[in-house]
C-alpha cells in the first residue's frame, strides 16, 4: 500500500491567465475571483514590485536565494486555491518581459511563446479583459500615474504618497500618448491570440462593473468550478475611482478632437515621453531603490552575521544595482535601530544557546529518544514524571471498558449520528498550506456521507475531520458519549464538554509538523497512527515562521533550505488502537494515519492547562 506524500505541489487542475492592460478593471475582477476561494489568487505575480516583495519574504523565511525557476515554482504554489485552480494576471508589457526571462531557461529556449506558457502553466486557459471606452481608460491611467493611487479599497488607507492631482492639469497630448499605448498593447494581445490559435474568454470592464457578481459566476463556470451558481460572491471592496474631474477631462478631450485638434500630433512631439520610455525609467528607478521588504532582509542578515559582500551580491542577484545596494548595506550598519535590535538578538541568541546545551546534555540519556508505555499509572506519578516534566508517555489499558472500541463501526455511527451536519476539511491535496488555510477548506456535509468517503478504501490526504469540528458537542452526537469514558485519574469529567474532540479520517491523512498549545491525551479508537515527536525545547530548530506550524516537511526535509533541522531529535511512535498518547504542551508532532483512523482527544486535565502564546 503506497501512502500519499504531501511535499510536492501537484499540477493545477487549470491555470488561467487574465490578459489585460492597465485600468481595465483587472484588480476588481481578480479581487472578486480570489474572494470566492475557488479561483486561485490572480494578481500581478510578474509585476517587478510584487516579485521583489515575494523574493524578500522567501529570503527571510528560507535564508536562501530564489532563482527565476524557483520564483516560477513559488508563483505556481501561491497563485492557487485549495481546489487546484491557479490564477495569474498579466499586462502585455509584463507578458513580454516574462517571455524573455522564460525563454532564457534551457528547457524553454526553443519553444514559441504559447508553448512556453503551456509548459510553465499546465492546463492553461486565457481570459481577455478589455475596456470598450479607451478614452476613459487613458484618463484613468493618466490620473493614477500622476497620483500613484491605483486603487481605493473600503476600510483601507492607502500608503501612497503621490502628488496631488491638481498639480497635473488637463493635457490632451499626455492622454493621447496613453490612449495609443493602450491600443498598441491591446493589438499585441490580439496578435498573440491570433498567431497562437487561441480563442480567449472575453470580458469587458463595463459589463463587470454593471454586474459584478454575475460576471464572477460566469468566470467560475468557464473555469469548470462545480455548482458555480450557488457560490456566494462577497461584495467588492475596491471602489470606483472615476469622479467629476475624470468626466470633465473626457468632455474636454472629446471636444478637442471634435474641434479639429489632433492629439496624435501632440503626442508625437518632443515635449512628452512615451509610456514605454516612462516604463523604462521606472524600471531603472526600481533597480536603484531598495524597498522596505529588502531592507528588513538586510537587517535580518546583519543580525545573522552575514558578510556585507554576500548581502550586496544577493541584492544584485535579485535585480538591484550594485551602487545603491552597497550604500544601503553601509547605511544599515550605522543604523541605531539595528544596533538596538542587535542587543535584543544577543539575548535571544543566549536563550538558543542554552536550549542547544540542554539538548546536547539530554542526548546523554539513553532513554531520551524513547517514550515509555505505562499501565495503571497513578495520578501523582503521571503529574510528576510526565506532566510537570513535559515528557510524553503512552498509557495502556485505559480504554478496555470503552464500548466504542467495537461498537463504532460505519453502520453504527451512521445509524446513531449520520444525519448530523458536520464540517470536514476537503481539497487538502491541492494546497501545500492546507492547515494554515483551514478556513478555505471547510466543507459542510452529512456525517453519514463523510463516513462513506472515509471508508471508500482510498488512501488520501484530501479530506479529514479535525479536532475543531465541534462534532461531539452536536445534539446528534450526544449518544456517542455513552460509548467512551473520561479518565478520572487524569481528567476532569465536569470540563469534558468542549474539551473532548473526535478526529476521523482515511488512511493517508497527514497532520503536518506543529506544536501543541495545551497538554493533550490522544485516545486511539480505531486504526494505527504514526507520530513523529520533537521536544518542545527544540522550537528554534524547526523553522516556526507561521502560527503553530513548522515550515519543514519532516518526512522529506529540505536540509539545504532548513539546515538547522538536521539537529532536531526525532522520536517515532506507532500508536495502536486502545493506546493513549500524552502529548505535552509545546511538543512538535507530525501524524500520519496508516489506516482509517478514529481518535478521541482530551485537554480537560485536573492539572492547570491554560497557557499564553505570543
Amino acid at each position: 500500500m503506497s501512502l500519499v506524500r504531501t511535499s510536492r505541489v501537484p499540477d493545477p487542475i487549470v491555470t488561467y491567465i487574465i490578459c489585460t492592460n492597465p485600468r481595465s478593471g483587472s484588480s476588481l475582477l481578480g479581487e472578486g475571483l480570489a474572494a470566492t476561494s475557488l479561483a486561485g489568487n490572480p494578481t500581478e505575480w510578474f509585476n517587478l514590485v510584487e516579485e521583489q516583495k515575494l523574493r524578500a519574504r522567501w529570503c527571510m523565511d528560507n535564508s536562501t536565494d530564489l532563482t527565476f525557476q524557483g520564483y516560477l515554482d513559488r508563483v505556481r504554489a501561491e497563485s492557487r486555491s485549495w481546489n487546484g485552480v491557479s490564477g495569474v494576471k498579466l499586462h502585455w508589457f509584463q507578458f513580454a518581459d516574462l517571455q524573455q526571462k522564460m525563454m532564457a531557461l534551457p528547457t524553454l529556449r526553443r519553444l514559441t511563446a504559447s508553448q512556453t506558457m503551456a509548459k510553465v502553466f499546465p492546463n492553461i486557459k486565457y481570459l481577455w479583459l478589455e475596456r470598450r471606452d479607451k478614452v476613459r481608460q487613458a484618463i484613468s491611467f493618466r490620473i493614477a500615474l500622476a497620483t500613484d493611487e491605483w486603487w481605493v479599497k473600503a476600510g483601507v488607507t492607502s500608503n501612497k504618497h503621490g502628488s496631488d492631482p491638481g498639480e497635473h492639469p488637463f493635457d490632451p497630448a499626455a492622454i493621447a500618448r496613453l490612449e495609443q499605448f493602450l491600443e498598441r498593447n491591446e493589438a499585441q494581445w490580439q496578435a498573440y491570440f491570433r498567431h497562437s490559435g487561441i480563442v480567449p474568454f472575453v470580458l469587458h470592464y463595463e459589463d463587470l462593473e454593471a454586474d459584478y457578481a454575475g460576471t464572477i459566476v460566469r468566470v467560475l463556470k468557464w473555469l469548470g468550478v462545480p455548482s458555480a451558481d450557488n457560490v456566494v460572491i462577497p461584495p467588492a471592496l475596491l471602489q470606483r475611482q472615476s469622479d467629476a474631474r475624470s468626466e470633465e477631462w473626457r468632455s474636454r478631450y472629446m471636444a478637442f478632437k471634435s474641434a479639429g485638434g489632433d492629439p496624435r500630433l501632440a503626442a508625437g512631439g518632443t515635449s512628452g515621453k512615451s509610456r514605454e520610455q516612462q516604463m523604462e525609467e521606472r524600471k531603472r528607478k526600481l533597480c536603484s531603490t531598495i524597498p522596505d521588504t529588502w531592507k528588513q532582509w538586510i537587517a535580518q542578515s546583519k543580525l545573522l552575521h552575514v558578510s556585507d559582500d554576500v548581502i550586496v551580491q544577493r541584492l544584485v542577484n535579485n535585480g538591484f544595482f550594485r551602487g545603491p545596494a552597497l550604500a544601503e548595506v553601509k547605511k544599515a550598519a550605522a543604523d541605531p535601530y539595528l544596533a538596538g535590535a542587535v542587543r535584543t538578538q544577543q539575548r535571544l541568541a543566549k536563550g538558543a544557546s542554552l536550549l542547544n546545551a540542554l539538548a546536547r546534555v539530554a542526548r546523554l540519556d539513553p532513554q531520551a529518544a524513547l517514550v515509555e508505555r505505562r499501565s495503571r499509572l497513578p495520578r501523582r506519578e503521571f503529574r510528576d514524571r510526565y506532566y510537570a516534566a513535559n515528557r510524553p508517555v503512552i498509557l495502556q489499558n485505559l480504554m478496555t471498558g470503552w464500548k466504542a472500541m467495537k461498537a463504532w463501526t460505519p453502520d453504527y455511527l451512521k445509524r446513531v449520528a449520520g444525519h448530523a451536519l458536520i464540517e470536514a476539511m476537503t481539497g487538502r491535496e491541492a494546497d501545500p498550506h492546507y492547515e494554515m488555510n483551514g478556513r478555505e477548506h471547510r466543507t459542510a456535509l452529512r456525517f453519514a456521507d463523510y463516513i462513506d468517503m472515509v471508508h471508500s478504501g482510498q488512501v488520501t490526504n484530501d479530506y479529514d475531520m479535525v479536532a475543531d469540528n465541534g462534532f461531539l458537542q452536536k445534539p446528534e452526537a450526544r449518544p456517542l458519549w455513552e460509548d467512551f469514558a473520561i479518565f478520572p485519574e487524569y481528567l476532569n469529567p465536569r470540563a469534558a464538554d468542549g474539551q473532548s474532540f473526535l478526529w476521523l479520517g482515511p488512511a493517508g491523512t497527514v497532520s503536518p509538523l506543529q506544536h501543541s498549545t495545551r497538554n493533550a491525551l490522544m485516545a486511539q479508537v480505531a486504526g494505527r497512527k504514526r507520530y513523529r515527536l520533537i521536544p518542545a525545547a527544540q522550537w528554534h530548530l524547526v523553522y516556526n515562521n507561521h502560527g503553530v506550524y513548522s515550515d519543514v516537511d519532516c518526512e522529506n526535509p529540505d536540509l539545504a533550505r532548513y539546515p538547522k533541522f538536521r539537529d532536531a531529535t526525532f522520536i517515532d511512535l506507532l500508536i495502536e488502537p486502545g493506546e493513549v498518547l500524552f502529548i505535552p504542551v509545546g511538543w512538535w508532532h507530525h501524524v500520519r494515519a496508516l489506516d482509517v483512523s478514529m481518535t478521541v482527544s482530551f485537554t480537560n486535565f485536573v492539572f492547570p492547562n491554560q497557557y499564553t502564546w505570543h
